[in-house]
């Protein structure tokens, strides 16, 4: 078998060197051969890709032997002919793509065995039990496999789940009831779903493929010979069925491409099973190796189904040479239905096109129903591995260990049913409050699973002012979409103005070192009572109504807000009804306790909000109605990247607002870059009622770079975008808000044009970004000029 992938090779010759008998093992990998009739022998082992294997005679006298096998297909096979029989296979299979790549049916159903096991290598098992932070663990060394002497592995982790799995193509629908689930330690329903197969989706007729969100693409594609060098190796026979042999290698280094063979037969030039393998200048980071393989059988004349996937990853946070995590995947697809009644009837149940369904008893009886449905029995490796987890979690000294680790990367401590934190905002300083405390509080799942509860208290020492926010959120029990939100906050405007708030807030103990010297800090204080209501929908849309009540106070260089006053009114108070649509096909959520992380697909996802504030209600000052549209959307351009792009557009339909509730384009003060805001633009420098833009963003993943040889290995990428933006101000609006006297550096864009034109590294030492931004704006500036150029940078964790 494969020594990383541990999968079987099919067709492999095993044979005695002396005694000069042998055998060539079966589809499944397995072999029988009689005993050497030599004194002293050696058994060969043999297959295209791999290092020969000699077992010498005595490490044979055991029931069943388990040859693992090291793959050594090396990058650029040098192809000599003028035209190799590889090149000819591949071209057979592309022109039969149509009839056997598998998908020639209405509706499909198969019963899913799906395991992920998760494993830690190159472990230094001296350094471990000499170490004083593991020596509570030293029981964890004695589970330690080591036959393999250079790399010894930890199972740690193992998931099993079954589940039904029905597929319609028209319209495009899927449903997946998972009916047993034995995990350790895992409880949350949503990383539950994951677990299944309805994320399994590979496919290798496919052009291209996302491998950890990068495009691939397949040695299957019929543009394959473009970027692969294709080479026929060997031609077998099995039950009368002729078989080829096909291995396939990138032209070049440090594309998005994959190294491996298949196996093909003659008769249909269909696959039977294909086995792709990532490794050396891929530009995946942290991936050390990544194997996936797919096998195919066919069900009827002209039918293929896949019966098999397998996705085997290396990871190496900590350097290639140090300790990685290997996680293995396999799907195994049995039962296998097309085109049946009972198939429809599943899926008309659907709520949305995509569905998982985890039954109230997976959980409860997924371990009894395992020991009598798994289709493959567990290895010692896995049975140690299923029972790791909830053992280490029993151990105080593991929880601790656990806890300070989520306390420093989290930035909460859980204390039963409560938490604090996060760290990183107890302490941090602004102009207005000068140092500024504050502690957080919330409740956890231990609380209630529906109810969350959360605020916190500040004070700055400067202004000697208490702020701080209360809120509760209820999630209806079930699936039906329901969640109600309710908040009353008192504080500064630590966040960004304009789009989607998703600027990194100041209020952190970092937030001043990354503040752009010489501009003045400018600061709102908001009394904001709010309550929403959000219904998320079957068909993939949600609805959220919104009534909020904002008072609002300003604080110099801003203009003040008793300036928006008149009589008897002593506060700038306004109060809003909005309701807001949202679609977002294809779009998957990551639930927890305390956030929602949102997948999104390549399809467009729209935005649709209107505001309307009546005067008088809850002494509210301003009357207006506000119309938002904004349409996102991220896809690949095969071999060129990725794209994504937002389209905005809005009006306000007012004479005489307050500039606080003006559309407020996004400007932005620090060193860090921000995606969503005009990075050369100051905060509050730009308003309109009636405006329109775009921001796109085109990152080449390595396309260009790649042309210099020595950039090949450094994983950086390269990207270019632009943020453009039209917009205007009723001479009311900008009369009301003094703008014609420039004496707050506030002012319209008057119909013109702004735009800003980047470009940059991405992934510098995996994790770094840096932004070179020119601005183009026809106006002159007199007061808070960033410049017409900067340079900013920013970081993230990505593959």
């Amino acid at each position: 078998m494969n020594k990383f992938t541990e999968e079987p090779l099919p067709f492999a010759t095993v044979y005695w060197k002396a005694a000069g008998y042998g055998v060539m093992t079966d589809s499944a990998g397995y072999f029988k051969l009689a005993r050497s009739s030599r004194r002293e022998d050696t058994l060969v082992v043999r297959y295209v890709g791999y290092d020969q294997r000699m077992v010498p005679l005595a490490a044979t006298d055991v029931p069943s032997l388990l040859v693992q096998m090291e793959a050594t297909m090396k990058l650029g096979v040098e192809v000599k002919a003028r035209m190799d029989k590889g090149l000819v296979w591949w071209r057979q299979i592309v022109a039969h793509k149509a009839a056997n790549a598998p998908g020639h049916y209405d509706s499909y159903y198969a019963e899913l065995y799906n395991k992920l096991e998760i494993d830690v290598s190159n472990i230094n098992k001296q350094r471990w039990e000499k170490s004083r932070l593991m020596k509570p663990y030293a029981f964890v060394t004695q589970r330690i496999d080591s036959t393999s002497e250079q790399a010894p592995f930890l199972p740690v982790f193992l998931s099993e789940s079954v589940s039904d799995y029905y597929v319609s193509s028209s319209p495009s629908r899927i449903r997946e009831e998972i009916r047993a689930l034995n995990s350790s330690g895992i409880k949350n329903e949503s990383v539950m779903e994951y677990l299944g197969g309805i994320n399994q989706k590979i496919n290798t007729y496919q052009n291209a493929m996302l491998v950890f969100g990068r495009e691939f693409i397949s040695p299957l594609s019929s543009m394959g010979d473009r970027y692969y060098h294709y080479k026929g190796l060997d031609t077998v026979t099995q039950h009368g069925e002729q078989f080829y042999h096909l291995a396939f290698t990138p032209k070049r280094e440090g594309e998005n491409l994959f190294a491996g063979d298949c196996w093909i037969q003659a008769s249909t030039w269909a696959i039977q099973k294909i086995s792709l393998s990532v490794a050396g200048a891929v530009n995946i980071n942290f991936v050390k190796r990544l194997d996936i393989i797919q096998e195919f059988t066919q069900q009827r004349e002209k039918e293929w189904v896949v019966t098999k996937d397998r996705f085997v990853v290396e990871l190496a946070p900590l350097g290639k040479s140090r300790t990685t995590f290997i996680g293995r995947k396999t799907t195994l697809y049995n039962h296998v239905a097309t085109n049946q009644d009972f198939i429809t009837a599943k899926l008309n149940s659907n709520r949305r096109n995509e569905e998982v369904v985890v039954a109230d008893s997976a959980l409860a009886a997924g371990k009894a129903y395992m020991e009598q449905h798994r289709p493959e029995t567990l290895t010692r490796n896995e049975k140690h591995a299923i029972t790791l987890v909830d053992t280490l979690k029993s151990m105080p000294s593991f929880r601790r260990l656990s806890n300070t680790i989520t306390f420093l990367v989290d930035g909460h401590i859980k204390l039963g049913k409560v938490e604090i934190g996060p760290w990183y905002k107890w302490v941090s300083r602004n102009r207005v409050e000068g140092p500024r405390v504050r502690f957080d509080l919330g409740t956890t799942a231990q609380f209630s699973r529906n109810w969350r509860l959360n605020g916190y208290l500040a004070y700055g020492m400067k202004d000697e002012s208490l702020k701080g926010k209360m809120a509760v959120t209820y999630t209806w029990p079930g699936d039906n979409g329901w969640q109600v939100f309710a908040s009353y906050k008192d504080d500064l405007d630590n966040n960004q103005r304009g789009f989607n708030g998703e600027e990194v807030s100041l209020d952190n103990i970092f937030g001043q070192l990354v503040r752009r010297r010489g501009i003045p800090q400018k600061f709102i204080r908001e009394g904001d009572l709010r309550v929403s209501a959000i219904k998320q929908f079957p068909q993939e849309f949600s609805l959220q109504g919104t009534v909020s009540r904002t008072c609002y106070t300003t604080f110099d260089p801003l203009p003040p807000h008793k300036l928006f006053l008149s009589g008897e009114h002593e506060k700038a108070v306004n109060t809003e009804f909005q309701l807001k649509f949202r679609y977002a096909p294809g779009e998957k959520e990551i639930r927890t306790f305390r956030k929602t992380r949102r997948v999104r697909s390549n399809l467009p996802v729209t935005e649709v909000a209107y505001s309307l504030a009546p005067s008088g209600v809850l002494d509210s000052k301003y009357q207006y109605q506000k119309l938002s549209l904004s349409v996102r959307q991220q896809f690949n351009l095969t071999g060129w990247g990725r794209v994504n792009y937002m389209v905005y557009a809005g009006q306000i339909f007012a004479d005489r607002l307050p500039f606080m509730l003006l559309q407020v384009h996004p400007g932005n003060e620090t060193y860090y870059y921000n995606k969503e805001a005009f990075s050369l633009m100051n905060k509050y420098e730009f308003f309109s009622d009636r405006y329109a833009g775009v921001n796109i963003e085109h990152n080449f993943n390595g396309k260009l770079l790649n042309l210099l040889p020595f950039m090949r290995r450094t994983g950086v990428r390269q990207f270019w975008n632009v943020k453009s933006v039209i917009g205007d101000l009723s001479n009311r609006n900008r009369v009301y808000n003094q703008m014609e006297y420039g004496r707050y550096g506030m002012r319209s864009l008057n119909g013109n044009v702004y735009t800003e034109v980047g470009t940059g590294f991405d992934n510098i030492f995996r994790f770094f970004r840096v932004d070179a931004v020119w601005r183009f704006y026809p106006g002159q500036s007199t007061k808070n000029r960033s410049g017409d150029f900067g340079v900013f940078g920013s970081f993230r964790l990505q593959f």
